[in-house]
């Protein structure tokens, strides 16, 4: 039975694909490179994204990347929803008696905003939030909280989230509802592929 519920934010629980993508527009604006559209910005993407902006940016800095990124996200936070039936799910962990945690990528202060507005914070026992790479966080959760691995699943919408799942030796499930289209996902062979979290509240 699985008794531990790991979580992605971006893709997974929060609509934020379309923020996302116009903050990382007015980055390249910045830089004078033409802004990508979201075809293009969901084949090049990936994390860790230090690698996505090195091949497309090389000549940014990190520090300089993280300062703009937090200046043109700051005004986005209010534009972020939760993606169809992303509460429904939070809840049936609640209600089922089953541990939720998030790990992700997203700003404290984002995620914090956007949380709070949306009614969510409180359904997760940890956040753990601005994890680089989630693959050096994922077992440290794990003993932590002494989470048995057979009883855990981690659900993310991009091939990092799968190889963060298997480094943990925890069920990795995918959904179709972020960054990632299929056919990358299908890449990395997720051992389960779900159209979207009520599917897999489905399958719990």
């Amino acid at each position: 039975m699985i008794r531990n519920v790991i979580l992605d934010w971006s893709g997974t629980l929060a609509n934020d694909l379309a923020a996302v993508l116009e903050a990382t527009n007015l980055i390249f604006t910045e830089y004078g490179r033409d802004p990508l559209s979201l075809d293009d910005f969901r084949k090049h993407f990936r994390l860790p994204f230090s690698g996505f902006y090195a091949d497309l940016l090389p000549e940014a800095e990190a520090e300089g990347l993280e300062a703009l990124y937090e200046r043109f996200f700051h005004g986005l936070n209010d534009k972020v929803d939760l993606l169809p039936g992303a509460l429904d799910f939070l809840i049936f962990c609640r209600d089922t008696g089953r541990r939720t945690f998030l790990l992700s990528t997203i700003k404290t202060s984002h995620f914090e905003k956007q949380a709070q507005r949306l009614g969510v914070r409180d359904y997760f026992e940890v956040a753990y939030t601005e994890i680089m790479d989630k693959r050096e966080k994922i077992r440290e959760i794990l003993k932590t909280h002494q989470l048995d691995p057979k009883e855990t699943i981690f659900v993310g919408d991009m091939i990092h989230d799968i190889e963060t799942a298997r480094h943990g030796g925890v069920l990795d499930v995918a959904v179709l509802t972020g960054f990632d289209t299929i056919e990358k996902l299908l890449l990395s062979k997720p051992t389960i592929i779900a159209v979207d979290i009520a599917s897999i509240q489905k399958m719990l």
